[in-house]
């Protein structure tokens, strides 16, 4: 069984084509899937909103940038000192262009010079959250909201970091919290939609989307949210709705496609599924991702013909493919119609 931090791992890194069956499964009792690729993407303003950031990259960059440093040697005493304002300005210049370290510099810099300046501090924080550096993100925010109590930005902030600390219930007192003083804000329906997810609550989480929706209607990652909390509800006919208002945005990723595809699948519309996955992926991944689906939803004959039809497309096939095809033969042998299911389904083809 995976657990939390493995499911995050398989989602983020793999996708549905490197998954067996019981992780498929595990996914939807889990309540993850596209939703938390969602949550990395909604810490702030609409431009941050679909940022992501590599840690790799940014210590390369960050150790690139000391050494450019370095070499300038300190300024010459004739260059003026920068305001507060000016750093501010600069470090949102930095952020624009993704320079995040020198980002963070100027903004911290904002902020030896004026402690009151607010906004530096939210950005600067915002930055941190980025990053994945969450107690250094806590901070600022907390410092922020303990000088602005009514900050809304400063407690929808604070639920998002408690959020990937796997605090829920902090998380969904504060963004209740930012709820209440802005309710206009989107992003923070959206963050409150994950916390009931992961919490099993369903019908709340789909409340919360739809809040967010009410004032964001496109916004893919929300849609996405709404069609997993749907399909976790056991209602695939809404999810499918959902699923396809994201992909009309335009803005549809291979995670939204394979959603889709299991979605048409308990739909029992297969052909449907086929043709989602393929946007997601190629085709002889595809025939294992429908593969994959038809298992875990108890149907190992027509699940064995995919698998076999995807191996036949590319006999090179990476080797989840075959494990998947044991599982479906092992899954048919154990049936009343399986006495035969060592060998490749007869009659039978991948819908």
């Amino acid at each position: 069984m995976l657990d939390f931090a493995d499911l995050r791992k398989v989602v983020k890194q793999e996708g549905l084509a490197m998954m067996t069956s019981k992780q498929l499964r595990f996914l939807f009792r889990a309540g993850l899937l596209v939703g938390a690729c969602a949550v990395t993407g909604c810490g702030g303003t609409k431009d941050s909103a679909t940022q992501s950031f590599d840690m790799s990259e940014y210590r390369k960059l960050m150790e690139r940038q000391k050494g450019e440093q370095a070499a300038l040697g300190d300024p010459t005493p004739s260059t003026p000192e920068m305001t507060p304002e000016e750093h501010e300005r600069a470090g949102d210049m930095d952020a624009q262009r993704r320079n995040f370290f020198l980002a963070g510099v100027h903004y911290g810099k904002a902020l030896n010079a004026d402690p009151t300046r607010n906004s530096a501090r939210l950005k600067l924080g915002q930055i941190f959250l980025q990053q994945g550096m969450l107690e250094p993100a806590l901070t600022q925010f907390q410092d922020l909201q303990a000088r602005e109590p009514d900050s809304a930005p400063a407690h929808q902030r604070i639920g998002h970091v408690y959020l990937f600390q796997g605090k829920l219930l902090e998380a969904e007192t504060a963004l209740t919290k930012a709820i209440a003083l802005n309710p206009s804000n989107w992003v923070a329906h959206n963050l409150l939609g994950l916390i009931y997810e992961q919490s099993q609550r369903y019908a709340e989480a789909i409340t919360a989307y739809k809040a967010a929706l009410a004032l964001r209607p496109r916004e893919p990652g929300v849609l996405n949210n709404l069609g997993l909390a749907y399909a976790l509800s056991g209602d695939h006919e809404a999810a499918i709705k959902a699923y396809e208002q994201a992909s009309a945005t335009g803005s549809a990723t291979p995670k939204l496609y394979n959603n889709l595809g299991v979605a048409y699948a308990h739909g029992r519309r297969y052909a449907d599924a086929l043709e989602a996955f393929k946007k997601a992926t190629d085709e002889p991944r595809a025939y294992n991702n429908l593969g994959v689906a038809l298992l875990g939803m108890g149907q190992p004959t027509l699940a064995v013909a995919c698998f076999e039809k995807a191996i036949e497309l590319n006999p090179q096939y990476y080797e989840k493919a075959s494990d998947n095809l044991r599982q479906a033969r092992q899954a048919l042998a154990n049936s009343t119609n399986g006495a035969s299911a060592s060998g490749p389904t007869k009659n039978v083809s991948c819908p």
